[in-house]
């Protein structure tokens, strides 16, 4: 492991603002007190910044002379989870945690901070990108749309994940997609209620609803390719109210996960198609919504993010072949705009699982991914 040894100096400070960030998550795009945190931390360092999105930070730190600009993103929200750890730096605030590292991702973030502060060595500018909303609260879109590509002309973009299961330090580089899409759908069903001794005079729901969920689950089995990845998931049936009442309607709600952009159009078109089949033949009214709400993350420049990996952890120790994840991340909507890619770290193989009540970020990540930030400016600038 060939760890930046001015990061190396920084360990202790790093680990003790990871910890300190740990004991109070906030959700969503509520990151105040995490916001004014990093700000003060960027006012230590002599760095500027502003406001971005929801309660999301971004600075920028020129070099010594003109060149390309590379921006870093770290996630910075929690999650709305008890926290079952009991070590010093637990969760402080009932009902949330930091289940996911971001508290890792932001003070890794801080970490290339402080060290671009004082060395500045690069042709070109830094940005740094604080971001809230990561959990599916919409808080990459929120800094796009408060003009992140029209303030900045960003060349390439990069970020990580600590990835439990993985070797601690290795790092996943992958050549395309990385993460998965993320879609939700409601289908509601609607027929005539009545009494249960008397379905003659009803139209019951839960037939069709039984058709639906049947005819969903044949998706993935029946016209996905073998060599692509999806996923279609019933995750919520309501309806009814009594043992001897037949009721109006049901509702069905799901999840829809995919790697590749043509068999999301795909899994949505026969969705569309199974639920106007069993309306016709039942005759029930059907309601159908189907939200987008993750691309598919693509990387744009895994070679990149290969040779700054392999300079850090060495060739063996960076992995290329890894199947992408059936998780999605809306660092996906910033690989839409630029180039760059989307890197994983190993949180160690015995780690707990990401959103699980007994995580905890593996703080020599502090080290490797500082350090892999430092060889993508060296790569770039």
């Amino acid at each position: 492991m060939n760890l930046n040894p001015t990061i190396v100096e920084y360990f202790d400070d790093l680990k003790a603002i990871r910890r300190k960030l740990h004991t109070f998550p906030e959700i969503g795009t509520q990151t105040v007190e995490t916001a004014a945190f990093i700000k003060s931390r960027l006012d230590e360092y002599g760095i500027g910044h502003e406001d971005i999105g929801e309660n999301s930070v971004i600075a920028r730190v020129e070099g010594r002379a003109s060149g390309k600009t590379v921006a870093f993103r770290a996630d910075i929200d929690g999650l709305e989870i008890s926290e079952k750890n009991d070590f010093s730096h637990r969760s402080e605030t009932c009902g949330k945690m930091h289940a996911c590292g971001h508290d890792g991702h932001a003070a890794t973030l801080l970490g290339l901070a402080r060290y671009i502060s004082t060395h500045r060595e690069f042709d070109g500018a830094v940005l740094l990108l604080f971001q809230s909303g990561e959990e599916g609260y919409g808080g990459a879109l929120k800094i796009i749309g408060d003009g992140l590509f029209d303030k900045y002309d960003i060349d390439y973009m990069f970020g990580y994940h600590n990835w439990p299961g993985m070797a601690t330090g290795q790092i996943a580089v992958h050549p395309g997609p990385c993460m998965a899409s993320e879609d939700r759908f409601d289908i509601i069903v609607t027929g005539r209620s009545g009494h249960a001794s008397m379905p003659h005079g009803c139209i019951e729901p839960f037939a069709p609803v039984a058709d639906i969920i049947k005819g969903a689950q044949s998706i993935i089995a029946r016209k996905v390719p073998s060599h692509d990845r999806a996923v279609v998931s019933i995750t919520q049936v309501h309806g009814g109210s009594a043992y001897n009442i037949i009721p109006d309607s049901v509702t069905i709600r799901g999840n829809v996960r995919t790697c590749n952009p043509g068999v999301q159009d795909m899994v949505e078109d026969s969705l569309r198609e199974i639920i106007d089949g069993v309306s016709k033949m039942y005759g029930v009214e059907t309601e159908f919504t189907y939200n987008r709400l993750h691309p598919v993350l693509v990387n744009q420049t895994p070679g990149i993010g290969v040779r700054a990996g392999e300079a850090v952890a060495g060739k063996g120790n960076v992995v290329t072949d890894i199947l992408s994840a059936m998780g999605s991340e809306d660092y996906a909507f910033y690989m839409e705009k630029t180039k760059g890619c989307f890197m994983w770290i190993g949180n160690g193989e015995e780690s707990p699982l990401l959103h699980n009540s007994r995580y905890d970020f593996n703080d020599e990540l502090l080290l490797v991914g500082a350090s892999l930030f430092v060889a993508l400016i060296d790569e770039l600038l």
